[in-house]
């Protein structure tokens, strides 16, 4: 579930840098770390022998001992596909004299998997690397509301990408965001990518005047309805198209962007029968459909 979440990266040592002068105790900066944001303490003496605050002890669900643990039982506890990442980080170390920087998966003694952020570096003596050190936080519910986020977001681009009909979801500077492929057909756009992430008015420079305010009247709040007879450029039969355009929030104070639907009315049954069949393999250009009949 987590796998797009996980990550493993390195930098340069500290130890290899000069220190710059701090303004704050070190002491008094661990303390702000843990109260605030979680992060406990942790170090590995060479030739392998590991020490954990209290606080990693409990976010890994293990008793806090004083005394070191083997480096083997450390590794151990994390999740098993994630355990040769954590060595070749803990190698590379070593080797290019880095620090690192990861998210990985862990197991609790109960069997529960969660989720870790660590960030580590090295202690030099004589030329050769003493110990790693570093602060580890439980990221797990964070990372579970971004994978949740991610499918959320996957799941209404199906949704509107399979909208029987023609609707555009534009951010608030107008860039399209997603549309469904009814859209993509009507504007004569083959592909998504020809039409995703550009900006409504580089994708139709000719749209009139009028239409663009009425963009702006969305965007200020205005819930947009227009119905006008088009023409048809596939069959040349006039049609009434019926468009909504109304803005979504992005929060309760900032404007996310514009949605636009495009729909066709028709008045008397017999007639929406046969309008039915006639756009069922529509394939023109909504903005040739702009060319507005009396």
């Amino acid at each position: 579930m987590f796998a797009k979440q996980l990550v493993h990266t390195s930098r340069p040592s500290t130890a290899l840098m000069e220190p710059e002068t701090s303004l704050i105790d070190t002491d008094a900066v661990s303390t702000l770390l843990v109260d605030h944001f979680g992060y406990g303490q942790w170090k590995v003496v060479f030739p392998g022998e590991v020490h954990l605050s209290e606080k990693v002890c409990a976010i890994f669900g293990i008793p806090f001992s004083p005394e070191p643990a083997p480096l083997e039982s450390f590794v151990g506890r994390h999740h098993e596909d994630d355990r040769g990442k954590l060595l070749q980080m803990i190698a590379a170390a070593l080797q290019g004299t880095q620090g690192f920087h990861y998210v990985l998966r862990i197991r609790t003694p109960d069997g529960e998997e969660r989720v870790i952020e660590s960030i580590g570096d090295l202690r030099i003596k004589d030329g050769r690397v003493t110990e790693l050190f570093g602060l580890t936080r439980d990221v797990t519910k964070d990372v579970r509301r971004e994978a949740f986020s991610i499918s959320r977001n996957r799941m209404l681009q199906d949704i509107v990408s399979a909208m029987p009909a023609p609707i555009a979801i534009y951010d608030e500077g107008l860039h399209l965001l997603e549309c469904s492929n009814y859209w993509l057909r009507c504007h004569k756009l083959l592909d998504r990518a020809d039409a995703v992430g550009k900006k409504l008015y580089d994708l139709f420079p000719g749209m009139p005047p009028a239409l663009r305010e009425e963009n702006e009247r969305a965007l200020a709040g205005d819930v947009v309805r227009t119905r006008r007879n088009f023409i048809n450029p596939s069959t040349g039969t006039k049609m009434d198209c019926q468009t909504v355009i109304t803005r979504w929030m992005a929060s309760d104070d900032k404007v996310g962007g514009l949605v636009m639907l495009i729909g066709w009315h028709e008045l008397g049954v017999a007639a929406a029968a046969k309008k039915v069949e006639e756009v069922a393999d529509f394939d023109g250009s909504l903005l040739d459909l702009l060319k507005e009949v009396s």
